[in-house]
């Protein structure tokens, strides 16, 4: 039985500790840094190899009734940090004193279901919370395209509740081929727009989707915006101008899923710009 003595302890200075580091600001590509006690179950469940994991001890005896982490303690892949290394390593503010290290899935999207496309959303929280919503919905997967935050940085990892990891998403993607891949599979390449797209309660899209949302001050690029075959409007009301790009993901996926109920969709309201 694993118990605290059993485990190494590591200075701030010490190899793992450095390498964790630079895990942690994503300079091993296929490497990140999941946050916290609950994220590192949930991941170990759904099958998400955990490749070592850094705890402070006050932290050890939640950790040992963990069978999925207890099996990474035995295995010699589990090591203690004093709090305030751990405070230093941490991706949030304060640190919940587990970190856990794992992979970062390679995917490759194609053209099925309702895929979201990211364009340039530069805030992880944002691009996590999307993808979570992605995942909530039932969306196919989330593609990220050149300037957007990480979608697995630490912060969006955890922004996403894990999902970053488990939903397919593929980061650095080109839109071009993507769309074209749904045209051709008979579906639908569509983007929100601030004012005169379709509204929401009228849209009644084709399968395959592919659906762009934009960077949090522009929008849309305009190449993106050109190539996109319909432009989707969220009717707002109440002097709201416009929603947050996640919650703009939240909102259209829900429809989509059949879960936002027409009442509020089809009351009355004035176009509002939409990421």
């Amino acid at each position: 039985m694993v118990d605290l003595r059993s485990l190494p302890r590591l200075g701030r200075h010490n190899p793992r500790v450095l390498r964790l580091r630079r895990i942690a600001q994503r300079q091993e590509p296929d490497l990140t840094v999941a946050d916290g006690l609950k994220l590192a179950v949930e991941l170990a469940g759904a099958g998400v190899s955990i490749v070592e994991l850094f705890i402070v001890p006050e932290r050890f005896e939640e950790v040992r009734k963990i069978r999925d982490l207890v099996a990474v303690c035995e295995e010699g892949r589990a090591y203690l940090l004093d709090p305030a290394t751990a405070s230093v390593l941490a991706p949030t503010r304060q640190t919940q004193g587990v970190l856990a290290v794992v992979p970062v899935p390679s995917v490759h999207l194609r053209a099925e279901g309702v895929v979201v496309y990211l364009d340039r959303v530069q805030e992880p929280g944002n691009v996590g919370s999307a993808i979570r919503c992605a995942a909530a919905f039932g969306a196919s997967g989330v593609a990220c395209s050149a300037g957007c935050a990480d979608p697995f940085s630490p912060r969006a990892v955890r922004a996403s509740a894990g999902h970053a990891l488990l939903l397919p998403v593929e980061s650095g993607a080109a839109f071009e081929p993507l769309a074209e891949a749904t045209r051709r599979a008979g579906g639908e390449v569509a983007g929100t727009a601030g004012r005169g797209g379709v509204p929401l309660a009228r849209w009644r899209p084709r399968l395959p989707l592919l659906l762009a949302l934009g960077n949090e001050g522009q929008g849309l690029s305009e190449e993106i915006h050109a190539a996109c075959g319909r432009r989707v409007t969220v009717p707002l009301s109440g002097g709201v101008e416009s929603l947050n790009v996640a919650v703009t993901a939240g909102v259209l996926l829900a429809f989509l899923a059949g879960v936002a109920g027409a009442p509020i969709l089809e009351s009355r309201g004035h176009e509002g710009r939409t990421r």
